[in-house]
């Protein structure tokens, strides 16, 4: 991802590539993009409902749609320039990632891409993104090998970030869905939490920069989030007095925070900014008045949007040397 600083004054601006300020800030962002499936079918995973022949219709056109789409919130999300680390969910595989990157909009880009195929039976992935400004330290993937679960579910990505004198650890995460009920698959997204809360006491300390994102399918206030992986230990942008937007995800009318950026105490401070990116062309309106994410299917339907997802993110400042 692109790393960008800013001037103080916008006419000071240099280029997109690389702008300089008195004071440097990471922009960082997390997007579940909805099922961004290439049309190729795959025998080793479900993945046939995204393929031409199939009641979908998913073929070049649309794929290509789709990332003409996405393009349009990249382009918006850190007021035109590329953001530093981005975290994806619901990509297939990495081509297509490396197809998003190819929109002009990430023309000359210079971002370094994580990612290894999940045991996820549909096929998708998570993904860390970082640009050359960093300096790769340490990846991992980390297996959410739930004895309870008849499903396997996506890894956590991991990556471990040097900017100057300072060290980022960066974890993209997609929790089990509450497909079957939110109490009936409770413990699902618990075990997650508990997973990454042991990786976390295990390898890192206390003190150290730590950012977790992701779609976690459970809302600020439900135990996974809250008691067991937040705790005392982090604090969680989401459901803090600085969010904006009233969530990034409707759910029959009801906006929430299911998708989340958290950070660790050493850095809670130095976030001026957080929430779910929204503009009304992301949005659609039912026949009630409600609002929802323009998403690109609703079942068997190409309704041709971005994604049921909105986008979360957070602004950090870095400290001067």
């Amino acid at each position: 991802m692109k790393y960008f600083l800013f001037f103080l004054f916008p006419t000071l601006l240099l280029s997109q590539n690389n702008i300089l300020s008195a004071e440097q800030n990471l922009f960082a962002m997390f997007y579940n993009v909805e099922n961004l499936f290439d049309t190729i079918n795959n025998p080793f995973k479900n993945d046939d409902e995204f393929t031409p022949d199939s009641k979908k219709q998913w073929n070049s056109e649309r794929y290509s749609h789709k990332i003409n789409k996405l393009e349009q919130v990249f382009m918006s999300i850190n007021n035109g320039l590329m953001p530093n680390i981005i975290g994806l969910s619901e990509v297939e595989n990495k081509v297509v990632i490396e197809d998003l990157l190819k929109a002009p909009f990430f023309k000359d880009h210079n971002y370094t891409i994580i990612h290894q195929e999940s045991p996820d039976q549909r096929g998708i992935d998570c993904a860390v993104l970082f640009d050359s400004q960093f300096e790769l330290l340490k990846y991992d993937f980390i297996g959410i090998n739930n004895p309870e679960s008849s499903r396997p579910t996506r890894d956590i990505v991991y990556v471990k970030l040097k900017f100057k004198t300072e060290v980022f650890h960066v974890f993209v995460n997609h929790w089990p869905s509450r497909w079957g009920g939110a109490e009936k698959t409770n413990h699902k997204r618990v075990f997650a939490a508990k997973v990454l809360k042991k990786y976390i006491n295990r390898n890192l300390k206390v003190d150290d920069n730590i950012v977790i994102m992701g779609d976690f399918n459970d809302y600020p206030s439900n135990e996974s989030v809250r008691d067991v992986l937040v705790e005392n230990d982090f604090v969680n942008m989401m459901s803090s007095n600085m969010v904006r937007g009233l969530g990034s995800y409707n759910y029959k009318g009801e906006w929430n925070f299911i998708d989340h950026v958290i950070v660790s105490n050493s850095l809670k401070n130095r976030v001026f900014s957080s929430g779910a990116f929204s503009k009304d062309w992301m949005l659609y309106i039912n026949d009630q008045g409600e609002k929802y994410p323009s998403r690109t299917y609703g079942g068997s339907n190409w309704y041709g949007g971005f994604s049921d997802h909105l986008p979360v993110y957070c602004r950090i400042r870095i400290l001067p040397n």
